[in-house]
């Protein structure tokens, strides 16, 4: 083996090394970022979708409403508003999607329920959760999409949980 290919064998070898340790850091970084997580009091969770999305800019990925075994409800619910038993709001589609918006109550006895699909159920959990719960994160008469609501009870202790059911990638 001649000098040169030891020395370019060599330079090869340190260059995937550098670069797999530079992965493994940015990997490490963004689950520390990204990996986090907001239990609400009434089972479901806001987190962000994954640790890296490639569909979005800087590769920040969509903050998402999830039930608890980790399956999306929602990705861009505005209004959203959670109290201690149920989550509510509106999901809008993603922009290149055929789905229309829909609103929904979230409650741990009964899933997921969609106004379209079940209105007199969808009515009885609206009331329910308008008369006996508190509001959480913002009250009532305000406004908020998902990442407002995720920034702000991710400051408050009692809701961060490090166990979310997050994705590594998605496009």
């Amino acid at each position: 083996m001649t000098a040169a290919l030891r020395v370019l064998i060599v330079t090869l070898s340190g260059i995937t090394i550098l670069g797999g340790l530079g992965l493994i850091a940015l990997v490490w970084v963004y689950s520390l970022k990204f990996g986090q997580c907001v239990k609400l009091p009434n089972g479901s969770e806001l987190s962000y979708e994954a640790f890296v999305d490639f569909g979005n800019a800087y590769f920040r990925p969509d903050v998402v409403l999830r039930d608890p075994d980790g399956a999306i409800i929602g990705k861009e619910i505005w209004p959203i508003r959670v109290t201690d038993v149920a989550t509510l709001g509106t999901a809008w589609p993603e922009n290149d999607s055929s789905k229309s918006d829909f609103s929904f109550v979230w409650a741990a006895e009964t899933g997921l329920v969609k106004k379209d699909e079940n209105p007199s159920l969808y009515a009885e959990l609206l009331t329910t959760a308008n008369a006996m719960s508190n509001d959480i994160g913002a009250p009532a008469d305000v406004e908020v999409n998902t990442l407002w609501m995720f920034k702000r009870l991710s400051a408050d202790e009692q809701y961060v949980g490090r166990s979310c059911a997050t994705r590594y990638f998605t496009f």
